[in-house]
């Protein structure tokens, strides 16, 4: 027997002896005495009595209980000693405090919790799967005027708002909605909800957890910044509405200058008076260039630029560019040639005059900047998917404009495609423009489809690339390029 049962057994018999004295106690002074015993006498010695008995039952019960564990264990051929039983009342006693200390922990944590939510200044609620709330944070609270407790059972914000329904459909497990809400000032509120689910460790839904952040002065800034954008596009439009009327009031008069200058200098003029009207001319063709370069942007900036969708010959646009600058690259020194690849379509459906004005554009720039040497313009096609109908196939034309000329810095490349943009811009520039030329031309590559590019080198020239996106009738094509009857192949120069 183990010291705990020897101690409990000297207890357990201890407390019967104290009973049984108690007993005779009571029952000797009647047994002597012969006077008459009352009710109240035999009720209290039958009670005593009953106290022996279910001290005793108690005790033959715990030995009968530990006899049949022991031989349980016998059974099990497990050797169970009596420090074994002490070490298991230990680990008992263990196992009890750890439980107290996770329960004090856990409502360490749940104090917490609950300080965190209430510090927040989101609206944090949660509610049953049929709206009704079960949890409110002060913020909460606060927002709509009343007491929590008020507030419990009543509808969520959520349910009100008609942003969920629960009596038609099943809640989602998690959303993101917004709505506006009056708080208890009857101030209009933008709330962003974040709704999701809480579940079991079954997977079960419990209820459903929301958190209402305010974003009415993140959206007032969106909206701010909405109208500031309206306002500075309508002003950017304003601007270039101006500038296409002015260079359109400008152009009538220049063309009358640079016509009656021609006509001056076909009279009877001195070589002084001859040199004069040169200079007149020349200045207004310039002023001319200027003013459509100008109205050409400012159209595109607007948007009302239309982009044609016809068929031309693309052997001729080059052939065009090769004629038109010839002589200003002869009286320069230079030399154009031109190359085609094989295989090119003969006619291609696209905006014929905006290509002339690309090629013109860089070609005049090449020419600008190149003192010898040779201006190569190039063009491919890579033919892309066939369109609706089936009788048409897409195209991207690629373009290349390659000079010998006095090449471009890196640091300044960056600034070649925006307007009025000049690489030399010191005092004692040789060459003129208004550095409209390539962001006219870029601008016009993106309407039609495409987009530009540079490469260059200081002293070894440049080269600049651009693609448009056209189309062609399927079956006309032939490589070379077939030549109308009588019309002589483009020579090159």
């Amino acid at each position: 027997m183990s010291s705990v049962q020897r101690r409990k057994s000297v207890l357990i018999f201890a407390l019967a002896f104290s009973l049984l004295a108690a007993l005779g106690a009571i029952i000797a002074p009647a047994v002597n005495s012969e006077v008459e015993v009352t009710p109240q006498y035999y009720i209290l010695c039958l009670s005593v009595i009953g106290c022996v008995l279910l001290v005793l039952g108690g005790y033959v019960w715990d030995r009968s209980l530990m006899q049949r564990l022991r031989d349980m264990s016998d059974h099990a051929e497990v050797n169970v000693t009596d420090n074994d039983h002490d070490e298991i009342h230990d680990e008992v006693i263990g196992l009890a405090r750890k439980i107290e200390r996770m329960a004090q922990s856990l409502q360490k944590l749940e104090a917490s919790y609950r300080a965190v939510v209430e510090d927040q200044s989101d609206l944090i609620c949660r509610y049953a799967p049929d709206g009704r709330l079960t949890f409110v944070n002060g913020a909460y609270a606060r927002f709509l005027g009343r007491k929590r407790l008020e507030l419990l059972g009543q509808p969520c914000l959520p349910l009100t708002a008609g942003l969920i329904k629960p009596q038609s459909a099943k809640l989602p497990e998690a959303a993101v909605f917004e709505h506006t809400s009056n708080d208890a000032g009857n101030t209009a509120v933008i709330l962003s909800w974040t709704h999701r689910a809480i579940k079991d460790s079954e997977g079960s839904i419990i209820e459903y957890q929301a958190v209402g952040h305010d974003v009415t002065a993140r959206k007032q800034a969106e909206l701010a910044l909405v109208a500031a954008k309206e306002a500075a596009e309508s002003a950017d439009r304003a601007k270039s509405e101006f500038l296409a009327i002015v260079s359109h009031e400008i152009r009538t008069p220049i063309n009358g200058v640079i016509g009656f200058a021609k006509l001056l200098r076909d009279s009877q003029l001195t070589s002084e008076q001859r040199s004069f009207v040169d200079m007149i001319t020349s200045s207004g063709q310039t002023l001319e260039s200027l003013i459509s370069d100008i109205l050409d942007l400012s159209k595109i900036e607007a948007g009302k630029i239309e982009i044609e969708h016809a068929p031309f010959s693309l052997r001729d646009c080059i052939d065009e560019i090769g004629a038109l600058f010839g002589p200003r690259a002869h009286d320069a020194g230079l030399t154009i040639t031109t190359s085609v690849a094989p295989g090119m379509p003969a006619l291609v459906n696209s905006d014929h005059g905006r290509l002339r004005q690309i090629l013109s554009n860089l070609v005049g720039n090449a020419i600008k900047f190149t003192e010898k040497g040779v201006i190569t313009i190039s063009v491919a096609a890579a033919p892309e998917e066939i369109l609706p109908g089936g009788t048409h196939r897409a195209v991207r034309l690629q373009f290349s404009v390659r000079d010998t000329g006095i090449g471009i810095p890196s640091d300044k490349i960056n600034q070649l495609f925006r307007p009025f943009s000049q690489v030399d811009t010191s005092a004692k520039r040789r060459r003129g423009g208004t550095g409209l030329g390539l962001i006219i031309a870029k601008r016009l590559c993106e309407r039609m489809g495409g987009a530009i590019s540079v490469e260059s080198r200081v002293g070894e020239g440049s080269v600049f690339y651009f693609s448009i996106l056209a189309d062609y009738e399927i079956g006309h094509s032939a490589a070379p390029f077939m030549h109308a009857p009588g019309k002589k192949p483009p020579v090159t120069r």
